[in-house]
């Protein structure tokens, strides 16, 4: 499985920075100040993370480092 990264808002191919209709901002946007399962800290942008298969999200490095 390979780790994914939500692009911040206003970047290239981040979600657009102001407020906006598209539906795949507000997803980004969603996934992004969803708790990782491990730290309960939100996933936030530029950083690596893995959805497992019950749609859950959880940062790479505390998944990374829980498995070692």
């Amino acid at each position: 499985m390979a780790a994914g990264i939500l692009s911040a808002p206003g970047t290239k191919i981040g979600p657009c920075k102001k407020s906006c209709k598209h539906k795949d901002c507000a997803e980004i946007k969603t996934m992004a100040a969803t708790a990782c399962t491990v730290c309960l800290k939100n996933i936030g942008y530029d950083t690596r993370f893995y959805q497992l298969e019950d749609k859950t999200l959880v940062h790479a490095l505390c998944i990374e480092t829980e498995n070692i």
